[in-house]
């Protein structure tokens, strides 16, 4: 059996797990296959049938059957999400796919790590680093958008209700971003102030 993938966050683990609780929690992705796609319009039906997941033609929207997801990065580009061992045979399904059309499709997953932020608390942490209006009413699940967290390119998408967001992020600022979402979820892990006694001086 292949040992799993070791990337730049696996060190951060132990403190990723630390900061985490009831209200909000971080964690790293597994390592995920990547493949950008450029294609023109009249590819998508062909694509989709390809991939299995439909390629979504909707501005900043993603689709996904849970294993593998088509992202909408622009008018003629998206980001395909599926597991390691199927970047290679989904290549190979758009060639064939995609034959006599204007298209790439090319292996990115060494372009990025993933971070995922979920919990009550989670769209606060979001909006501390994100200039994204993350309101419900603007984005919900199934919405994604290229943007800045903590002055940082990344992917911004969010999965579910909880709400679960994940950050798609080159691997040379993915350590950085980690310490800085940690720094902060801390307000989260802070102890109550203490009400004053009855009858006395504050407690310190």
């Amino acid at each position: 059996m292949a040992e799993p993938a070791t990337t730049l966050l696996d060190a951060l683990g132990p403190d990723m797990a630390a900061a985490s609780g009831p209200d909000v929690a971080l964690s790293a992705l597994t390592p995920v296959g990547q493949i950008t796609l450029r294609a023109e319009a009249a590819c998508l039906p062909l694509a989709s049938a390809a991939l299995g997941v439909e390629l979504p033609a909707t501005a900043n929207r993603f689709e996904s059957d849970g294993a593998r997801a088509a992202l909408w990065l622009g008018p003629d580009e998206w980001l395909v999400l599926v597991p390691t061992h199927e970047v290679a045979t989904t290549i190979a399904r758009f060639d064939m796919a995609l034959a006599g059309y204007h298209f790439s499709a090319v292996d990115t997953s060494a372009g990025r790590l993933g971070l995922e932020i979920s919990g009550p608390r989670a769209r606060t942490v979001m909006e501390k680093g994100c200039h994204l209006d993350l309101h419900p009413r603007k984005f919900g699940p199934g919405h994604v958008a290229q943007s800045a967290y903590a002055r940082v390119p990344v992917i911004v998408l969010q999965r579910d209700e909880r709400p679960t967001f994940w950050l798609l992020v080159r691997p040379s600022f993915s350590v950085y971003l980690a310490r800085w979402v940690i720094d902060a979820m801390a307000e989260f892990h802070l102890a109550p102030i203490p009400t004053a006694r009855e009858g006395g001086a504050p407690a310190i």
